[in-house]
C-alpha cells in the first residue's frame, strides 16, 4: 500500500489503539468472572456472566487484530527507513520498553496476583527457568521481536531467491485476491483452527491462550499471531484491498457476532473441558477462528468507514495507548483488590475500576510521558506542550 495514504493510516492507527485499550477492559473484567473464580483467580464479591461474555468476545479478536496492524505498520516502517533504521527503531521502541516494563511493572502485577490476591507460587517453583519465565502482559512485545526477526530473515531470503521479483509479484496478487474473496475469513482461519484442534489438552474457552510464561514460542500463538503479523505485512503492499473491507464492514461484523455466539454456545455446553467430543472441538475451533478473522475485517472496515478523518481525540488516544497498556495491569489489579469486598453490584464496580484506571493512566501519560524522553521512545517523536497540530501517524508497534 502506498505510504502516502494518510486517511487510511488514521483509521489503522485508531484500530491499533482500540486493540491495546480493549486490553484494559478485558483485564478489568477478570475478577468479576465466575469462570475464573472457579479456578482460583481472585474473585470479586459480585460476579457477572455478562462480563464473562464480554471477556470472551474481546479475547476472540483482540490480539489477532493487534498483530495484523503491527505487521502492517512494521512493513510500512521497513519500506520507509530500510533495514538498519528499522532494527534501531524496533530496539528503541519495542525491546527497551519490553525490558524496562518487565522489570518495572511485571513484579508489581505478579505480586498483586500471586501474593496479595491469591495463593503463592508452589514451593520450589523456579520462575527463571525457560519454560516458566514470567513474561506477564508484555508477552506480546516478546513475540513481536520474534516476528520482526522472522520477517527480516524472510525478506533477505526472498531477495536472494527471487531476484526477478516474480515470486513476490505472485504473492502480492494472491494477497490482493485473498482480501477481496468472500472466503477470506475461512482461508485465514484454517491454520489457526487446525493448530488449536491438534493441540493436546487444549482448553477451548481460552481460544489462543496468551503465552505469558516461557521463552520458547508455543505453537498456537506462534501460528495464530504469526500468521496475522505476516498477513498484515503483506497487506501493506496492497493499494486497494482495504477498500473492500470498508464496503463490507457491516457484513463482516454481523458474521463475527453470529459466529462468536455459536462459539460461546458450543463451549458453554461442554460439561467437562478435559473430555470433549472431537466433532464438537473441531466445530468450535473452526467457528472461533473464522469469527476472529471476521472481527478483524469488520473492525478495520468500520474504522476505515468512520475514523479515516483527522481527529485530535483519537490521535491523543493512539499516542497514549502504548503507555496505557504497558502500565495498566498493576493499576487495574490494585483497584480490583480495593473494591472486591465492597457491597456493591458489579455494574457499579466494574465501570469504576475501568474509569479510575483510565484516568490515572492518562494523567500519568500526559505529565510523565507525553512531553518527555519516554514519549519520544514510545511514540517516535516529541510532543511540545501547547501544540495543537495533528501530525501524521507514525508507525508505532508495527
Amino acid at each position: 500500500m502506498s505510504t502516502n495514504t494518510d486517511t487510511r493510516l488514521h483509521a489503522l492507527d485508531a484500530v491499533r489503539a482500540f486493540a491495546l485499550l480493549s486490553g484494559l477492559v478485558l483485564h478489568a473484567a477478570m475478577s468479576f468472572m465466575p469462570g475464573l473464580a472457579a479456578v482460583g483467580f481472585p474473585a470479586d464479591s459480585s460476579q457477572s456472566v455478562t462480563l464473562e461474555v464480554l471477556f470472551f468476545v474481546i479475547h476472540v479478536f483482540r490480539m489477532l487484530l493487534f498483530f495484523t496492524i503491527a505487521g502492517y505498520f512494521a512493513h510500512l516502517l521497513f519500506r520507509r527507513k530500510g533495514a538498519a533504521s528499522f532494527v534501531r527503531d524496533r530496539a528503541k521502541r519495542i525491546l527497551v520498553p519490553f525490558a524496562v516494563g518487565w522489570l518495572l511493572f511485571g513484579p508489581i502485577a505478579m505480586a498483586l496476583v500471586y501474593i496479595a490476591l491469591g495463593p503463592p507460587l508452589p514451593a520450589g517453583q523456579a520462575a527463571a527457568l525457560p519454560d516458566v519465565f514470567p513474561l506477564g502482559h508484555l508477552w506480546f512485545l516478546y513475540y513481536l521481536l520474534l516476528f520482526y526477526a522472522v520477517a527480516l530473515a524472510g525478506h533477505y531470503a526472498m531477495t536472494l531467491l527471487d531476484r526477478g521479483r516474480a515470486l513476490r509479484a505472485r504473492i502480492d496478487a494472491a494477497t490482493s485476491a485473498l482480501c477481496r474473496s468472500p472466503l477470506a475469513s475461512a482461508m485465514l482461519a484454517a491454520p489457526i483452527a487446525g493448530c488449536l484442534y491438534l493441540t493436546p489438552d487444549w482448553a477451548m474457552w481460552t481460544g489462543i491462550a496468551s503465552p505469558d510464561t516461557g521463552l520458547v514460542p508455543r505453537w498456537p500463538p506462534a501460528i495464530g499471531f504469526g500468521s496475522a503479523f505476516v498477513f498484515g505485512w503483506l497487506l501493506q503492499r496492497q493499494s486497494g484491498a482495504l477498500a473492500v473491507w470498508r464496503q463490507r464492514w457491516a457484513l463482516h461484523l454481523g458474521a463475527a457476532a453470529a459466529l462468536t455466539a455459536v462459539s460461546y454456545w458450543l463451549v458453554e455446553r461442554v460439561p467437562d473441558p478435559l473430555v470433549v467430543a472431537p466433532g464438537v472441538q473441531l466445530a468450535y475451533a473452526v467457528t472461533y477462528a473464522i469469527a476472529a478473522w471476521s472481527w478483524i475485517f469488520g473492525l478495520i472496515g468500520a474504522a476505515l468507514r468512520f475514523f479515516s478523518s483527522e481527529s485530535a481525540v483519537w490521535r491523543y488516544l493512539a499516542d497514549s495507548s502504548y503507555w496505557l497498556y504497558l502500565a495498566h495491569l498493576p493499576v487495574v489489579f490494585a483497584l480490583q483488590l480495593a473494591v472486591r469486598n465492597w457491597p456493591l453490584h458489579w455494574s457499579v464496580k466494574f465501570p469504576l475500576v475501568v474509569t479510575v484506571a483510565a484516568v490515572l493512566l492518562l494523567v500519568s501519560y500526559h505529565y510523565l510521558v507525553r512531553f518527555t524522553w519516554i514519549g519520544v521512545m514510545l511514540n517516535g517523536r516529541k510532543h511540545e506542550r501547547g501544540a495543537v497540530a495533528i501530525q501524521r501517524p507514525a508507525p508505532s508497534l508495527g
